[in-house]
């Protein structure tokens, strides 16, 4: 080989180094940039139930893990959380899902004369059939950490657009 193609070859190979670490950097310093300010790159929650869609479900803390460090919010119960209580049909589906896809999603069940005695639900259930109001916890795994929310509905026979 000629000395014109060594310095070509070199050229590429450092170009090719060269994009391989500014990648590197680029995914460091946007990392950086979430774990100062996790409230904007946590996954974003929706429930649906029924019709309705309940798009401004609190968080009530998470841990989450970043490339350079874990960033963590206390995890507080339903009663110091501000809830809004959606009114929803009995035995109608309750949907949850994430902006990112979850490792795991537990979902909780509580009268809310009993804020604070939750049972276990299974993923995908349905409404209670059963009037009155109801809390539920939603605890979500992901690959980098965990996050809760609560919401709360008013369960109705009598469905009326007021």
């Amino acid at each position: 080989m000629n000395r014109i193609h060594k310095r070509k070859i070199r050229r590429y190979i450092l170009a090719v180094v060269m994009l391989i670490l500014s990648g590197y950097i680029s995914i460091f310093i946007k990392d950086s940039i979430d774990a100062k300010n996790p409230e904007v790159s946590l996954p974003i929650i929706s429930v649906t139930t029924g019709y309705n869609v309940i798009t401004n479900v609190p968080r009530a803390g998470y841990e989450w893990s970043y490339t350079t460090k874990t960033v963590k919010s206390p995890f507080v119960s339903s009663i110091d959380v501000p809830l809004i209580v959606y009114e929803v049909l009995p035995d109608m589906p309750i949907l949850i899902e994430f902006s990112t896809q979850a490792k795991n999603i537990t979902l909780y069940e509580s009268k809310a004369t009993e804020p604070e005695v939750y049972n276990e639900k299974r993923y995908g259930m349905t409404t209670p059939v059963e009037e009155g109001e109801y809390i539920y916890k939603v605890v979500a795994q992901f690959e980098q950490g965990t996050i809760v929310h609560y919401f709360a509905l008013n369960v109705k026979q009598n469905h009326t657009i007021a």
